[in-house]
């Protein structure tokens, strides 16, 4: 069985592929990293107590 040639590949496109494979791993590893919970706002008071603020206000 004989060897096929090796075509020298150049440097160029050997650096193109090391970068394309090294995207795809970023890419992949934030895929598979869970994203962190939120940090949800403080707790609002009930809109009635919002509501009856309102009516306290100044008439004009």
């Amino acid at each position: 069985m004989e060897k096929a040639e090796r075509r020298p590949i150049p440097l160029t496109a050997s650096l193109a592929g090391l970068r394309l494979m090294g995207a795809g791993a970023v890419l992949g590893l934030a895929l598979a990293v869970p994203a962190s919970p939120v940090q949800a706002d403080p707790p609002r008071p009930p809109a009635a107590a919002q509501d009856t603020a309102a009516d306290d206000g100044p008439e004009t």
